[in-house]
């Protein structure tokens, strides 16, 4: 399994604060503090937690810690009422340094896209040389090929706010007594 870096923990951070989360919930203990709620890695349904309470989810490194992890991603987009972030190991990361497990760009691509509207896409775990005196801080696509090819994990902010008009009222007729 990847390792949870500081990098991730302040990314999530300045989502949370970009979408005004005022509850987050995580499948990983990535450092969000006490009030982030963690869920199980592998969940896919249930009662976890009430989907109307919830703003912000965090998933970390979903598609090498559980079998089903496309369920699992699409699941937690249901719950997030804002935003949904996915971190995953880098599936641009050129040979030798890619990580064995992890899912395919066009994978994840796919699971992303239905869950909602990918708005960020972000390298985390630039190696110093590459990243100059910005290391440690997410470099946001666009970015060059070696950027691409050096960084350990790519992370996503996906907004799961309903895409139409339509789709807003039905969420309010349906969150209603």
């Amino acid at each position: 399994m990847t390792e949870v870096t500081e990098e991730v923990r302040r990314f999530a951070t300045r989502v949370a604060g970009a979408y005004a989360a005022s509850s987050v919930i995580s499948d990983a203990q990535y450092g969000g503090g006490r009030e982030v709620r963690l869920i199980g890695p592998g969940t896919v349904g249930g009662d976890v937690v009430p989907a109307d309470q919830v703003d912000l989810v965090v998933s970390f490194d979903a598609p090498s810690r559980t079998p089903r992890w496309e369920e699992h991603l699409s699941y937690l987009g249901r719950l997030a009422r804002k935003a949904l972030v996915v971190v995953v190991r880098n599936p641009d990361r050129g040979w030798p340094l890619r990580s064995r497990g992890g899912a395919s760009m066009v994978d994840l691509a796919g699971v992303l896209w239905k869950a909602g509207r990918v708005r960020e896409r972000a390298y985390l775990g630039v190696p110093r040389v590459v990243g100059g005196p910005s290391e440690g801080e997410p470099s946001f696509a666009p970015v060059g090929l070696l950027v691409r090819r050096t960084a350990r994990l790519q992370a996503f902010v996906v907004d799961t706010t309903p895409r139409t008009p339509q789709a807003r009222r039905r969420l309010r007729v349906s969150g209603s007594p």
